[in-house]
C-alpha cells in the first residue's frame, strides 16, 4: 500500500498555501533556522518568534492563519500560548512541534484544541500532511457539488408535479438546492448571490453526532432567516451550506451585509451537551444572472485555500477559474492527442564541452495539433490533473527507444513524481530493454529537483531501484527550488543539470555566475558530472566552459528538433 503521502500533489499544496500567513515559534535558534527552510517550500508569509511571550505579544497585533510552536520555551511555555490563543480565537489552527511525547503533553494539548503533534526531528512528509487538512474540506464539497447536479438534472426530466415534491429540505423547510437551480435556470436580471458556508461542520457531527448537527442546521436556517435582507430569499443547499439570492446588486451593500451575517453567526449562542460551540462561517459572494451557483462555489474554494472565517467575491481572476479554463482547453487536446497519436518527441543534443560533438540528446515531449505545437509548460500541469501522464510518459518512453535503437547514443527521458508515485516504471522499462535490445546505461531519467528536495521516501525508492537496474539519474532544472545538497548526495546521481534561469545570465550577472560555480563545485565533490542548460550565445558558452562544466544544451547548438540533428 502507498504511503498518505505519496498521494499529495505538492505542487497544488503549494500554490494552496502561497498566501498562508504563519506564525513560527521556536526559542533554540538552530532548530528555528532548519525548520524555517523546511516550512518556506510551502510558505512565504511566515513570522518567527523567540519564545511564547514574544508570540503571544505578536499575535493580539496580527492575524496568522497558522501557528506552529514548541512546548518547552522561556518565558512562556507553549501549551501557556496554545490555551490563551484559543482562549481568543478558539477556530486559530495551531501544530505543536516538540520533542516531547509522553501521554501527558498529547492529553493536554488534545484538550487545548490543537491541529496536530509533530515530533522532533521534523520529518517534511508528517508536516505536509498536517498542512493538507486545511484542504481536505474543500474536495470533499466538491463530490457532494458533483453529486448533487446530477441529481438535478434527473429532476428536471420529472413533471412539475414531482419537481414541486423535492424543492424544499425536509430539515430546515426551506427551498433547496434544486428550487434555487430552477429559479437560477430562468432567471434574466442581475442578483447577487451569497454562499453562506460553516466552518468545520464535519467535525460537529463527528465530535457531537448528527442529530446535534442537524440541531445546529436548523438554528442557523432560524437565524439566517430572521436576518434576510429585503429582497433576498433563502435555500438550504445541503450539508454545511446556505444559498441567498438577492435583488440588491450593489457591492458595498451585499459585504456589509455579508458581513453581518457572519457577526450573526459568530454571536450566535449555541451549546450542545453542555459545551459553547462557537461558529464561524466563509462566505463567497457572486452577481450577475448566469452560472451563479458554480461561481461562488469556485469563489467558495479559493476563500478556503487563503484560511476560513472570510468573505470572497468571484472574479475571473480566481487563480481557480484561470486552472479551470485552462483544463477547458487543454484536456480535450490531450485526450485526442493520446488517442490519435499526436505525442511526439524532440529532440535537442547535448554537448560534451571537451569533445565539442554531440554526446547525446534528451527528448522532450510535444503535441501536435495540425500547425500547432504544445510544449510540456502547456498541458503538463492539466495531463497530471486529469490523469494523463502516466500514459504520455509511456508514449515518450516507447518512442524514445525505437529512435535510438539503431544508433549509440546516450539519451534522456524526463520522469515526474505521478510516474514514481504509480510504482510501474521499473517493469515497464525491463520490457522495453528487452524489446529493443538496450542497455539500461544508455538510458538518462531526469527528475526535477523538487523529488530529492522534498523527499519523499516513495519516490526516492523508486528511483533507486531504476538506478539499481543501470539506469542513470539526472537531477533536472536544479537551484530553481529548495535544493537539498544532502538529499542528491544520498541518491547518487550521476548528472546535475544546473537551471537555464542561472546559466543563460553568467556572462553578465555576477550572482548567477556564483551560483551556477557552487553547484558545478558539488557535482564535482561527489562525483557527479553537470549540464549547463539554456545556453543560448557564445559568450555563455566560453563561461560555462571556463568553470570546466562537462556539457552544455541550448538554442547556441540547436532547438529541440523531430530529428536527430548533428551539431
Amino acid at each position: 500500500m502507498k504511503n498518505e503521502i505519496d498521494t499529495v500533489d505538492l505542487s497544488q499544496l503549494s500554490k494552496n498555501t502561497q498566501d498562508i500567513t504563519v506564525l513560527y515559534v521556536e526559542d533554540e535558534k538552530n532548530v528555528r533556522e532548519q525548520t524555517l527552510r523546511m516550512l518556506g517550500i510551502l510558505f512565504q508569509n511566515i513570522e518567527t518568534a523567540n519564545d511564547g511571550l514574544e508570540a503571544w505579544e505578536k499575535y493580539q497585533e496580527g492575524r496568522y492563519d497558522i501557528v506552529f510552536t514548541d512546548i518547552s520555551m522561556p518565558r512562556m511555555d507553549g501549551l501557556t500560548l496554545i490555551q490563551k490563543i484559543k482562549e481568543q480565537e478558539s477556530s486559530q489552527k495551531i501544530v505543536i512541534f516538540s520533542a516531547y511525547n509522553t501521554a501527558e503533553y498529547l492529553l493536554e494539548a488534545i484538550e487545548l484544541g490543537v491541529d496536530g503533534f509533530i515530533m522532533k526531528p521534523i520529518e517534511m512528509d508528517k508536516m505536509i500532511l498536517t498542512i493538507k487538512k486545511v484542504t481536505d474540506s474543500i474536495f470533499a464539497q466538491k463530490l457532494l457539488q458533483n453529486y448533487h447536479e446530477e441529481l438535478r438534472a434527473e429532476v428536471e426530466a420529472k413533471t412539475k408535479t414531482i419537481q414541486q415534491q423535492i424543492v424544499t429540505d425536509k430539515l430546515t423547510g426551506l427551498p433547496n438546492r434544486f428550487a434555487l437551480n430552477l429559479v437560477l435556470d430562468e432567471l434574466k436580471e442581475e442578483r447577487a448571490f451569497i454562499l453562506v458556508n460553516i466552518d468545520n461542520f464535519d467535525s460537529i457531527n463527528t465530535i457531537y453526532g448528527y442529530d446535534n448537527g442537524n440541531k445546529i442546521i436548523r438554528a442557523i436556517a432560524q437565524l439566517l432567516q430572521e436576518h434576510l435582507l429585503e429582497g433576498c430569499e433563502l435555500y438550504y443547499l445541503g450539508s454545511d451550506e446556505f444559498g441567498l439570492l438577492c435583488e440588491e446588486t450593489d457591492k458595498n451593500k451585499i459585504t456589509a451585509y455579508a458581513e453581518k451575517l457572519q457577526r450573526c453567526i459568530l454571536n450566535f449562542p449555541l451549546s450542545l451537551e453542555n459545551n459553547r460551540v462557537k461558529l464561524t462561517a466563509t462566505i463567497a459572494i457572486t452577481i450577475g444572472n448566469k452560472e451563479l451557483l458554480k461561481r461562488a462555489h469556485i469563489a467558495l474554494k479559493e476563500a478556503k485555500n487563503n484560511g476560513k472565517n472570510r468573505i470572497k467575491f468571484y472574479t475571473e481572476a480566481l487563480a481557480i477559474e484561470r486552472l479551470q479554463h485552462q483544463i477547458q482547453r487543454y484536456s480535450p487536446i490531450i485526450r485526442e492527442a493520446l488517442e490519435n497519436d499526436k505525442i511526439v518527441p524532440f529532440f535537442q543534443p547535448i554537448i560534451d564541452n571537451y569533445t565539442h560533438k554531440v554526446a547525446k540528446y534528451e527528448c522532450l515531449a510535444r503535441i501536435i495539433d495540425g500547425d500547432q505545437i504544445y510544449s510540456p509548460f502547456y498541458f503538463i500541469d492539466v495531463a497530471q490533473m486529469i490523469g494523463a501522464v502516466q500514459e504520455i510518459t509511456k508514449v515518450m518512453i516507447d518512442k524514445s527507444f525505437a529512435a535510438f535503437a539503431d544508433n549509440d547514443y546516450e539519451f534522456s527521458i524526463n520522469i515526474t513524481e505521478n510516474d514514481l508515485h504509480d510504482e510501474y516504471l521499473v517493469e515497464y522499462f525491463r520490457q522495453k530493454l528487452k524489446e529493443y535490445g538496450m542497455s539500461p546505461s544508455r538510458v538518462v531519467l531526469e527528475v526535477l529537483e523538487g523529488v530529492s528536495a522534498t523527499g519523499v521516501s516513495n519516490s526516492i525508492h523508486q528511483l533507486v531501484k531504476l538506478k539499481e537496474c543501470g539506469f542513470k539519474i539526472a537531477i533536472d532544472d536544479f537551484g530553481t527550488q529548495n535544493s537539498n545538497f544532502e538529499r542528491v548526495n544520498s541518491m547518487n546521481v550521476d548528472f546535475i543539470k544546473i537551471d537555464g534561469s542561472f546559466v543563460k545570465k553568467i556572462a553578465t550577472d555576477e550572482k548567477s555566475y556564483s551560483i551556477v560555480k557552487t553547484i558545478s563545485n558539488f557535482a564535482k565533490s561527489i562525483g557527479a558530472q553537470t549540464v549547463a542548460e539554456y545556453v543560448d550565445n557564445e559568450e555563455v558558452q566560453k563561461r560555462v566552459e571556463e568553470l570546466g562544466i562537462e556539457f552544455s544544451q541550448g538554442y547556441y547548438f540547436a532547438p529541440p528538433s523531430r530529428e536527430l540533428v548533428a551539431v
